[in-house]
């Protein structure tokens, strides 16, 4: 069965920042959880670092495991890579617009 990662980055980063980062949050998730597949990726872009935590918390709200990325550099969280999510698992994602 297909599976699908949702990666959240901000938009208030530059498109330079926005792809580290996200790659960053992908990498943590990714050696966390050995999965034989490889997921199809979803990004969608955030607004701010509250809007991100927002974001996480709707997360946890819904049992949906991720990762979230803490850039020291700016001292701030930039980005979440969710865990592959299968079926029915993707429903509270549709509210999110793609970037």
């Amino acid at each position: 069965m297909k599976t699908w990662m949702y990666l959240f980055t901000r938009r208030d980063l530059s498109h330079q920042q926005q792809i580290i980062q996200t790659a960053h949050a992908t990498h943590i998730m990714a050696s966390k959880h050995k999965d034989e597949s490889i997921p199809n990726a979803v990004l969608i872009g955030i607004h701010s670092e509250d809007a991100l935590l927002d974001i996480r918390d709707s997360l946890d709200q819904n049992n949906i495991n991720c990762e979230m990325f803490y850039e020291p550099d700016i001292n701030a969280y930039t980005a979440i890579a969710t865990y592959p999510l299968r079926g029915k698992e993707r429903k509270p994602m549709q509210k999110f617009g793609l970037m």
